[in-house]
């Protein structure tokens, strides 16, 4: 799962201490809205313009 994240378009990279964090590994959520046109921002970024936060209960991940 995480080797689909990494290889999409416009996606930031997952640390390693991050994936370390995420029990389970990389949350299932994330890959589809990542899918479907979200972009996962770095922890504290700013979502692009026309995009808000807070999908799959994280402010990782912009729509």
């Amino acid at each position: 799962m995480l080797k689909n994240i990494l290889n999409l378009e416009n996606v930031q990279h997952i640390t390693k201490s991050e994936q370390k964090k995420i029990k389970g590994g990389i949350p299932e959520c994330w890959v589809y809205a990542i899918e479907a046109g979200c972009v996962l921002i770095p922890v504290g970024g700013t979502c692009p313009v026309n995009t808000m936060p807070g999908i799959c209960d994280t402010s990782r991940l912009c729509c």
